[in-house]
């Protein structure tokens, strides 16, 4: 190996578990996007933040108006949380948040600015540390360490304000969707409540990027994708002995199946008007195949899912709630085969969609107005297919009650 190769790789050093602060911090991150009750996942944060700098208390007071409100503690009896207040301005925690400086103090008690809160036991920690959390120009917390010894440093007071960049997340990240929180009618198709983050099902645009070249790896891989997905689906519905059903599973079957129905696609992948003629043409001779009989329109919407489905590779996960404007049989059949734990349109769903999702017990919600003006990819919602509501960043209290349903 040559000089500089050995140079190089003395530069290089991959941090392993097992380094307390490099941890930490990355738990810390990870925390920031925790869902449920505030007042827990602060705590956690607040445990994260003990460790790292080896404090004894650690408390994330959360501005409530014009109120510091204790939300996140270690340390201090559990009683505190949510019970511990102060005004902007009162003592050194409230002027932490008034001046948006780090302060710190080798004795706090002894501080003209202290003000003693009963039954916390503040007495026993006398040195201070408080930082602010600052977002959007203001002061939205503080966060505070306290300990029995030693004031602290210059570099604990920077260290603790580094951290604070995680905690300033997390409210954020709260309060604005606290903003997004909202209630949506809809119509219930299937019972069930879930909880789950958004997935929109795409459009058949998303089929331009792999259909270019029916001989495209990328292109045979999404037909196997799917091929998979049919397949744990019958599997799931094996039991129902609803015709619709079978009836929608033989044509996703026939579908994935048929080479000149493929070429068509491909054919057109970047014509979104033309890809509506071939769903046409198809859905016609289906209707001829079919002795049941299917609505045009209903085939055209399939053959549309069918192209979205197959440019989708990524987004449509397990355990997502699925949304889109229609939602018809082959949507729901990947659905059930890939596992999502709910389905909910702003329009309308087929009626062979809904015997699919009532068949594998998936919660199925319709006609919920607002859908997409409320709800973005990634939000966390509830589902209750039992009386069509769906709540959008729902509340602690919510979201407890909806696990107790579930």
């Amino acid at each position: 190996m040559t000089a500089f190769g050995l140079m190089r790789q003395s530069i290089i050093h991959v941090h392993h578990r097992g380094d307390r602060g490099v941890d930490g911090i990355l738990r810390l991150i990870e925390l920031a996007g925790h869902d449920g009750a505030i007042e827990m996942m602060l705590s956690a944060m607040c445990d994260q933040i003990a460790s790292i700098t080896g404090v004894e208390i650690v408390s994330v007071y959360v501005r409530e108006n014009d109120r510091l409100v204790m939300r996140g503690n270690v340390g201090f009896p559990a009683s505190a949380i949510g019970a511990t207040s102060l005004a902007v301005g009162e003592g050194i925690t409230g002027l932490v948040a008034e001046c948006m400086r780090p302060i710190s103090a080798a004795h706090a008690a002894t501080e003209t600015a202290y003000k003693h809160v009963p039954g916390l036991g503040e007495e026993h920690y006398p040195v201070f540390a408080g930082v602010p959390l600052i977002g959007g120009g203001a002061t939205i917390g503080v966060l505070v360490l306290q300990r029995s010894d030693r004031p602290f440093a210059t570099d604990e007071v920077t260290l603790a304000t580094a951290l604070g960049a995680p905690v300033t997340l997390a409210i954020e990240r709260r309060r604005a969707s606290a903003l997004r929180s909202a209630r949506l009618d809809g119509i219930s198709q299937s019972g069930g409540v879930v909880l789950g983050r958004v997935a929109a099902i795409p459009t058949a645009t998303a089929f331009e990027r792999v259909a270019r070249d029916p001989d495209d790896p990328q292109f045979e891989r999404g037909f196997g994708r799917l091929r998979d997905d049919l397949s744990r689906a019958m599997k799931k519905l094996a039991n129902a002995s609803e015709p619709a059903i079978g009836a929608a599973l033989d044509r996703l079957a026939l579908a994935l199946c048929d080479a000149r129905l493929r070429e068509q696609l491909a054919a057109v992948a970047d014509r979104p008007s033309a890809l509506r003629v071939v769903a046409k043409e198809y859905a016609r001779a289906s209707q001829r195949l079919e002795s049941r009989g299917l609505q045009s329109t209903h085939a055209e919407l399939e053959l549309e899912e069918l192209c979205a489905l197959l440019g989708d590779a990524r987004t449509l996960r397990p355990g997502g709630v699925w949304i889109a404007d229609r939602i018809g049989a082959y949507a729901t059949i990947v659905a059930v085969g890939r596992g999502a734990a709910a389905l909910v349109a702003s329009d309308a769903i087929t009626p062979a969609a809904i015997a699919i999702a009532r068949a594998a017990r998936l919660p199925c919600v319709s006609d919920v107005s607002g859908l997409f003006a409320w709800v973005r990819p990634e939000d966390l919602v509830a589902v209750d297919g039992e009386t069509g509501h769906v709540l959008v960043h729902p509340a602690p209290s919510d979201i407890e009650r909806l696990r107790q349903a579930r």
